[in-house]
């Protein structure tokens, strides 16, 4: 076959679709790595713990029991009873399992199948700016537009609430809203949440509530979940994931909870895609769900002891500044006195100090002027990326 050429009958969406810079910065870290570099990795958002032993173990028990066939679609009913058990404990969210919690494969399947659910060609989904690359994706996977809320980085990251009647139109269909926040790390208040209740209901607009960093607080904030607000529970979507919570990355299990008919749609685009998530990591799920949960505890505990590490190394090298995240596990700080663009400064930290980051682009335009730094990795690591931060921004930037 001719290479280069191209394939005549690709589809405008999925020529629509580009790499995300995230996905540069990985590969090119790892091809460092693999030539014997030794890469500090600030850019992976995933806990660097092991997954906790029950949870394994209980996914060895599934194996060995040969619980390793197709499960129904939309998830074993235990686990969907185990999440419905969860949500009104944890979230004040009601969600009969029978009909109205979907298992999938990850937070990022989930999120897939709510706007293929959801979405028709040329309806307009609020995103607030920046944010998870992915969400753009989704998006126009389901030939639907994405409209930019920005993020104002004087208010910690808080949406800039004034302005978001000017972001709506006749198509406007759904509201997405992401608290603890990726890759700002700020979360939404009650007062927020209500602001955008308000607005959800006087624009008669679905909510898409990502909530997969939910645990991960630190201070004396709690979470609240958008389904739990009044008259919010038959217009949101919540979506969740074990990933982060339990340090299951690679084990694929999210969910969606919301109002019946939704879900049953959601249900059927996964029958379409994946048919059901792996069984093996549905039954670990359920034993994260119901087994000890002092492991999430000890891990968020850290992961504070982190963000503070990181806060103050950053805020000590001249150009950059920190504001303390207040959730999930990023740092996002200003580089815009260094007088490069964020792709510029991701791209030397990599290759001069050997610290792989993510340009602030690539969680869209107006997360340019910031990189992100995951400190899902030991203080040990991040106290070396920071030293050779500061050197490499002193050596070739004069620490302007």
């Amino acid at each position: 076959m001719e290479k280069g050429g191209g394939v005549k009958s690709l589809s405008k969406r999925s020529q629509e679709l580009k790499p995300t810079a995230f996905a540069e910065f990985f590969a090119e870290a790892v091809e460092l790595q693999r030539s014997g570099e030794d890469v500090m990795h600030l850019h992976v958002g995933e806990p660097d713990f092991r997954t906790p032993k029950h949870i394994v173990e209980a996914a060895q028990e599934a194996i060995e029991e040969g619980f390793t066939h197709y499960t129904p679609p939309g998830g074993f009913f235990e686990l969907r009873e185990a999440i419905s058990e969860k949500l009104k404990r944890d979230n004040n969210i009601d969600a009969d399992p029978e009909d109205e919690v979907c298992v999938l494969s990850g937070g990022y399947n989930a999120l897939y199948c709510a706007f293929q659910a959801l979405i028709d060609p040329g309806d307009e989904v609020i995103v607030p700016e920046p944010c998870l690359p992915q969400y753009w994706g989704d998006i126009i996977l389901a030939g639907g537009r994405a409209v930019a809320l920005e993020l104002m980085e004087e208010e910690d990251f808080k949406p800039d609430l004034d302005k978001l009647q000017m972001k709506v139109s006749d198509r406007t269909k759904v509201l997405l809203i992401n608290t603890p926040q990726n890759p700002t790390g700020s979360i939404l208040t009650m007062e927020d949440l209500e602001e955008f209740a308000a607005f959800a209901e006087n624009n008669d607009l679905t909510v898409i509530s990502d909530e997969v960093y939910e645990k991960f607080l630190y201070g004396n904030y709690h979470h609240v979940s958008f389904a739990s607000l009044s008259g919010m529970a038959e217009r949101t979507l919540t979506i969740n994931s074990f990933s982060k919570t339990y340090a299951m990355t690679g084990w694929r299990v999210g969910y969606a909870a919301g109002e019946s008919g939704l879900i049953a749609k959601i249900r059927g685009v996964s029958e379409h895609t994946i048919w059901c998530p792996s069984s093996i990591a549905q039954k670990a799920a359920i034993a994260a769900l119901r087994g000890p949960q002092g492991c999430v505890r000890e891990m968020v505990e850290e992961f504070r002891q982190r963000r503070d590490l990181i806060t103050a190394g950053l805020n000590e090298i001249k150009g950059f500044s920190c504001r303390t995240p207040k959730g999930a596990f990023y740092a996002f700080p200003s580089i815009e006195k260094l007088g490069l663009s964020s792709m510029e400064l991701a791209q030397l930290l990599l290759r001069k100090a050997m610290v792989a980051t993510v340009p602030g682009v690539a969680f869209g335009q107006l997360g340019e002027g910031n990189i992100r730094l995951s400190f899902a990795n030991s203080k040990e690591n991040i106290s070396k990326a920071l030293e050779r931060i500061g050197r490499v921004v002193e050596e070739c930037l004069g620490g302007h």
